[in-house]
């Protein structure tokens, strides 16, 4: 006991200094457990977790002033494609599942957006997306719709309740406003799963001067934190510490994250291995979602390197590697 306390103190002493930011969501709540309970020192690391609003988390990620970043698989697909960032998905994380939804005005279904302006809170491939899934389900395209971006979510819930908006696609604890007057859920990521699903994400050459352990243990310290989260003891604690640390200045009670809890899907191990070691996962849609921004940029950037490798999920769930398969190369 002495021992594990003198190792635990030591590693402490002498931990590695990381940043890792996100923007106001549910799914990505359990970092701040990890951040509070100390489940990143265990691995030798100080993980400093940093709350930006609207999708401004990645922005920080591609400019160089964080280390990693957790987004939607299809916002690290639009740093690449559309900027030319050189950033690399370390993992596969979670889904949102119900919790992206498309709001229409009163009186309108989906059918009713046509010709319509609807709102986006990001210029993604992973809202675009979703949309395009939601359209395609009445018979719709883009192409059938005026998209508008506003990257401020409560600003595009405010244009959305004074119908200067048709529809508008939003996630809690944003959409509540627009619902209550008037605006109602004509579809939802639930409806179509796997749509948008959520990465941890880092800039390339950064992680190729970093210790291979490093990053594996800044995943492990994720699945602790995601295992800490799912015991049903831990339950309120939980939900306080994501109510108040997890929406930046947004006041979220414990029961409303419960509620948001119930629209996303955080992957427990067996979900890590299966999307992220397994043949139909995070790489398939990667390379479905790379396919889709290609096709819908205005002038798509080369490809600067692999965008995903299974390599770091395997080292943090201590998956062999396939025989013919090495760690990635650093940077050129």
């Amino acid at each position: 006991m002495l021992l594990s306390a003198l190792v635990v103190s030591c590693l402490q002493l002498v931990a590695q200094s990381y940043t890792l930011s996100c923007d106001p969501w549910i799914a990505w709540t359990p970092a701040w457990v990890a951040q509070e309970k100390g489940m990143w020192r265990r691995y030798g690391l100080d993980v400093k977790v940093v709350s930006f609003s609207g999708c401004d988390a990645a922005h920080a990620l591609a400019a160089g002033k964080v280390d990693f970043c957790m987004a939607m698989a299809g916002t690290a697909v639009g740093l690449a494609v559309e900027e030319g960032a050189d950033v690399v998905v370390l993992g596969e994380i979670d889904w949102s599942h119900g919790g992206d939804k498309l709001l229409v005005d009163k009186g309108l279904d989906v059918a009713g957006l046509r010709g319509g302006r609807v709102g986006i809170y990001e210029d993604s491939p992973a809202v675009y997306m979703f949309l395009a899934e939601a359209l395609k389900a009445a018979g719709l395209g883009l192409e059938s719709v005026e998209v508008i971006v506003i990257e401020d979510p409560e600003s595009l819930a405010s244009q959305l309740v004074a119908h200067r908006l048709a529809g508008a696609v939003l996630y809690a604890p944003f959409l509540e406003a627009a619902m209550s007057r008037g605006g109602h859920v004509a579809g939802t990521t639930a409806d179509f799963p796997g749509v948008m699903p959520e990465v941890i994400v880092a800039g390339r050459e950064r992680i190729a001067r970093m210790p291979p352990e490093h990053v594996a243990a800044l995943l492990r310290g994720w699945i602790d934190a995601v295992e800490w989260c799912q015991q049903p003891e831990h339950e309120v604690e939980f939900l306080r510490i994501a109510a108040a640390r997890g929406f930046g200045d947004e006041k979220v009670t414990p029961a409303e994250a419960r509620r948001m809890l119930q629209d996303v899907r955080i992957h427990d191990r067996a979900a890590l291995r299966a999307r992220n070691v397994g043949e139909h996962g995070i790489a398939e849609f990667l390379a479905r979602c790379e396919k889709f921004a290609r096709a819908h940029a205005e002038a798509p950037k080369p490809a600067r390197g692999p965008l995903y490798t299974p390599h770091w999920m395997r080292l943090a769930l201590g998956e062999p590697e396939p025989a013919a398969s090495a760690a990635p190369s650093p940077a050129k």
